[in-house]
């Protein structure tokens, strides 16, 4: 199975947010004991490193604990016409937008996200963490 990890996963672990971060984690966890293909757009690791930048004591241990952290996940490439088809407006929220695009380009099988309810009309199947967990 191929999955894509939505940034709001990514950001649930790395800052360590409390109402989320068990779950997120465990679902990551799960994933890669069952051997399952992750992924990351290459816009996410951009958004992470932005959004995180106040979360550590310097960049250099910013830059090396994400390095870390997104070497585990394949990356996928965000193209014109997956920013294209967030401009569409299928996909309500334009950043959701793309990634499912790009998940759908790389034929990937399901998005891990917190928000599910923003995939709505996705053309890849969104699930939380949770449901993750219970179904897969």
């Amino acid at each position: 199975m191929k999955i894509l990890i939505d940034t709001n996963i990514c950001l649930d672990i790395l800052q360590k947010r409390p109402e989320f971060y068990e779950n997120s984690k465990k679902a990551l966890l799960h994933a890669s004991e069952k051997n399952y293909k992750l992924y990351v757009t290459s816009a996410t690791v951009m958004d992470i490193m932005y959004i995180t930048r106040k979360s550590f004591e310097d960049s250099d241990e910013q830059k090396s604990v994400v390095k870390d952290f997104v070497s585990a996940f394949r990356f996928l490439k965000v193209s014109k016409k997956n920013v294209d088809f967030g401009f569409v407006g299928i996909v309500k929220d334009f950043e959701d937008a793309v990634q499912a695009a790009c998940a759908k380009r790389h034929f990937l099988n399901l998005i891990i996200t917190r928000n599910v309810k923003d995939f709505v009309n996705s053309p890849v199947k969104a699930v939380s963490p949770e449901e993750f967990l219970r179904e897969y």
